[in-house]
């Protein structure tokens, strides 16, 4: 049996840019360089460090610190995208600083024009991406940027500007968060930019959608809606019978008021050749309390393959229905191929991994990791069963319990395809919940608050004392641990485990035979991607809650680059941040090649001029600059 697997873009592809979150269109997590190894990592070491700034004030808006999303790398020159409104530029290979962008935004007017957008988490992403010449950066006032790469000019192109995404949407009675905390794809063949709408996930959450844009004028194209009109429409989802795996009812939904689902956070799959978009979605809001929507929410918790050109559904597969848990559809979703077969792989919050043939949706494999635990009517089946009118897991008990998985879910991230093998990390996370009945209308609720420790007395420790296995009862604590799988494309079936005495968030990386991730207790960890040995460990510091990077500076030489910190409180401390670029100390200069560099084809050299040729020039000029004038005179802040 031939097994095949999509590596990257191209089979030429040499590893200088990660110009995607998942470093290409198919979303695989997967560098081919062969420069940064486990024979050679242990001669990695700091090139440069850049501190952030602590988050300036910006009228309407609390601002976060730091980074969550990964850095992006083109042409020698690395993109920081922060989670306040800044996007910081640097060389690769010095350090030095060649531009930076502040968004400049008022929220409070924003609203006032937009009066459909409820900030949540603003400033906060998770990604960002590169499409030819520009960094498209999604902004808080539910729009986009486009900037140039070498200059960092603004550009704003058509309905991607401020708030028309989130603007007279027919059907809504709801809110958008404005922030689209995961940054568009973009189909290179048609030209189509596909993105979405946010939700926060409470009671105040609205008509999601997924639409495709005219990468090049902003003109909308086309509209997806994931739940019907407010106000309801009986029939609605009917008319997509017989394509998924859960048979849509009448009256889904409900009357749609003060329920709502958007995209999940993730970037998505793009099988150019075919023209589809495979995406991911947010769960159902109100999280914890169902009352207000009845029936299976098409399409929340759900990954759905799109026509790009038209927006058509072609499939769906919903892993969650009537989503009581927040277990969305999050992270990236991975286009590979088996045997000549298109497969997309995808694990949601619920923690099982699934193969699915890419054409139709049918299920080829599914994985249920053994180290989940579900407790709290979490239900750790194929295809739950579920009460479809249920408010909430425990009803018409209103005593707290633990829901293990947690909100965050049990998937600790995104996967990565390489190797004839799917690498994915889940983590045993609970959450504490507290009910609270009758807050379907409160717009603020998500129907119930969340701990991440039993309660101190002991009249509210022995009210949930009864539901706990008796595994977790030891110290009175829920599991917090993580496991890393290495599973076999083919059939699913594991082919070696490694485990971490933590959570973990972020997920992986796979490149030079190894498989790479950073953790919670503030180490870079590198595995053997044949066995899961462990190869190289390195210790930062604070929490780490991003993956790395790898790719080239202008000279050829490849660089691995870690965000560090911009997490959220329950996963490490909300530090302003710190961006560290590592290299191998005395590696080769330029691409290790199995074959001689003159047996390189032309089209393959004419490539070169752009990656390393462009970038070295630049940085002859921008060290003229600063022998000339000083370095604070080469950064500039954008103005719009």
């Amino acid at each position: 049996m031939v097994i095949t697997y999509v590596d990257a873009q191209n089979q030429k592809d040499r590893g200088f840019a990660w110009s995607k979150s998942n470093y290409d269109v198919k979303q695989t997590n997967y560098n081919p360089q062969n420069q940064i190894t486990k024979e050679t990592l242990p001669y990695l070491v700091d090139e440069w460090t850049n501190a952030f700034i602590i988050p300036p004030i910006q009228t309407g808006l609390e601002l976060h610190p730091g980074l969550r999303a990964r850095p992006l790398i083109a042409n020698g020159l690395v993109y920081m995208a922060s989670n306040f409104n800044m996007v910081f530029v640097h060389n690769v290979g010095t350090g030095l600083p060649l531009w930076g962008y502040a968004y400049p935004i008022n929220m409070t007017k924003v609203i006032e024009e937009y009066p459909r957008i409820s900030t949540f988490n603003s400033g906060i992403l998770e990604e960002a991406t590169i499409f030819e010449n520009n960094l498209i950066f999604p902004t808080p006032d539910c729009g986009m940027v486009f900037l140039d790469l070498m200059t960092g000019s603004p550009g704003f192109r058509g309905e991607l500007t401020r708030g028309q995404m989130c603007d007279a949407i027919e059907g809504n009675g709801g809110y958008y968060t404005g922030q689209l905390y995961s940054s568009p794809v973009v189909d290179s063949e048609s030209r189509i930019l596909v993105t979405g709408t946010s939700v926060s996930g409470k009671a105040e959450s609205g008509r999601g959608y997924i639409a495709g844009f005219d990468v090049d004028s902003g003109d909308l194209l086309w509209r997806f809606y994931l739940m019907p009109p407010s106000g309801g429409e009986r029939d609605w989802a009917m008319k997509y019978k017989g394509l998924g795996n859960v048979d849509p009812t009448s009256d889904d939904w409900g009357d749609a008021k003060n329920v709502g689902v958007g995209i999940a956070t993730g970037q998505w799959a793009i099988d150019e050749e075919n023209g589809i978009v495979y995406v991911g979605t947010s769960a159902p809001g109100p999280y914890y309390n169902a009352a207000n929507r009845p029936g299976p929410n098409l399409f929340s918790s759900s990954i759905l393959a799109l026509d790009i050109t038209t927006g058509e559904l072609l499939w769906y597969y919903q892993t969650s229905s009537h989503d009581l848990f927040g277990h969305g559809c999050n992270w990236n979703t991975v286009l590979g191929e088996v045997d000549d077969r298109k497969v997309l792989f995808k694990a949601c919050d619920d923690g099982r991994l699934l193969a699915l043939d890419a054409s139709d949706g049918e299920l080829i494999w599914s994985f249920l990791p053994p180290n989940i635990k579900y407790v709290g009517g979490v239900d750790n089946s194929l295809n739950p069963a579920t009460d479809l009118n249920k408010k909430w897991p425990t009803e018409p008990s209103t005593n707290s319990y633990w829901q293990c998985p947690g909100i965050t879910g049990a998937t600790g991230g995104n996967i990565a395809l390489a190797y004839g093998k799917i690498f994915y990390m889940t983590t045993n996370y609970c959450d504490y919940v507290v009910p609270e009945p009758d807050s379907e209308n409160d717009l603020q609720s998500f129907g119930a608050y969340t701990r991440t420790e039993l309660p101190k007395s002991v009249r509210a420790y022995q009210r949930v004392q009864d539901d706990i296995p008796e595994e977790f009862r030891k110290d009175h604590v829920m599991p917090k641990n993580s496991t890393l799988y290495a599973v076999n494309i083919i059939d699913g079936s594991v082919e070696w485990t490694f485990d971490v005495d933590d959570a973990h968030r972020g997920g992986l990386i796979a490149s030079g035979e190894m498989v790479i991730f950073s953790s919670l207790d503030g180490s870079i960890n590198a595995l053997d991607e044949q066995t899961g040995e462990l190869v190289f460990n390195k210790f930062i510091g604070a929490s780490l809650g991003t993956s790395p990077t790898i790719a080239s500076a202008a000279s050829g030489e490849q660089f691995i680059f870690q965000t560090v910190g911009g997490l959220p409180e329950r996963f490490g401390q909300p530090v302003s941040g710190v961006f560290i670029a590592a290299h191998i100390r005395g590696g080769p200069m330029v691409p290790i090649d199995s074959e001689p560099l003159e047996e390189i084809e032309a089209e393959e050299q004419a490539e070169l001029p752009l990656n390393v040729v462009l970038p070295v020039i630049l940085l002859i000029v921008i060290v003229f600059i600063i022998a000339s004038f000083g370095p604070s005179r080469i950064i500039s802040i954008v103005k719009k």
